[in-house]
């Protein structure tokens, strides 16, 4: 299990609450501007919005990528289209009262995998990682925190325990790949059959 735990870091960025609520405050004015990937039990799932709208995400990639350097030995990145890239490697998931995430991991090509908790109220769910070793699912959480990000392997399955409050959660996922990104045929497209139960 220690092992398990290992494949996880979680880190506190210095960003200020102001900042947080600014990205925020975007994600819930823009909604002409967002766009969707798929629909899950009446909840879409990912919130896109191009980078231009939230520039302050930016610290939080560099910090990431910077850290999960120190993770792999490698230089990685966190591909946008503003870097000329196709699609977005980013998205933010907002959980109402009684909504969760299903069980999946994340693109084959991706080095680690991170999420930055930009509101997280009381009851509002944590993550849960879970990897088979042998014939036996071992599953562990790490508390959600508001300011709090988490890097893992991209590989590692996840979920996210039911809103129980009634305000929403928001956090910022995304991918980070070693440099230079190989692009599979599927790096543009999103895999629903990512979603496991």
């Amino acid at each position: 299990m220690k092992d398990c735990k290992e494949l996880i870091k979680e880190i506190y960025p210095s960003l200020s609450k102001n900042i947080r609520s600014q990205i925020t405050d975007s994600i819930f004015k823009l909604k002409n501007k967002k766009t969707y990937s798929h629909n899950i039990n009446g909840r879409w799932e990912n919130h896109y919005l191009d980078i231009e709208h939230v520039s302050e995400i930016k610290k939080i990639f560099n910090l990431a990528c910077s850290e999960g350097k120190k993770i792999t030995d490698h230089s990685l990145v966190i591909p946008f289209k503003e870097l000329g890239f196709i699609k977005d490697e980013f998205w933010f998931n907002i959980a109402r009262l009684g909504e969760s995430t299903g069980w999946h991991d994340h693109k084959e090509n991706a080095i680690l995998s991170g999420v930055y908790y930009l509101q997280t109220p009381k009851n509002s769910g944590n993550i849960i990682f879970r990897k088979k070793i042998n014939n036996s699912w071992y599953k562990w959480s790490v508390k959600s925190r508001t300011g709090k990000m988490i890097l893992f392997d991209s590989r590692l399955e996840h979920s996210v325990e039911t809103n129980k409050s009634k305000d929403m959660r928001v956090s910022l996922a995304f991918n980070l790949y070693s440099l230079p990104i190989k692009i599979s045929s599927n790096f543009y497209s999103y895999s629903s059959n990512k979603f496991y139960f």
